[in-house]
């Protein structure tokens, strides 16, 4: 089975934090990471995953080419 899998190509960024804080207050991030990201590319890494051929079709930004790669 061949998979299209049309969605958002989008960078995820998770940061790292002591704890929770309470509303308008600020803490600098202990870490902070990028990845990949985006219901769309997320879909077909599932997909690909799971053992499916996927082919994915979404808009490429300029700061975009690791996703091509």
């Amino acid at each position: 089975m061949k998979i299209l899998s049309f969605g958002s190509l989008n960078y995820d960024y998770t940061y790292e934090v002591e704890h929770f804080l309470a509303p308008k207050k600020t803490l600098a991030a202990k870490s902070m990471q990028r990845g990949f990201g985006g219901k769309g590319a997320n879909q077909s890494i599932a997909f690909a995953r799971a053992g499916l051929s996927v082919y994915h079709a979404g808009r490429v930004g300029a700061d975009g080419q690791p996703f091509v790669d």
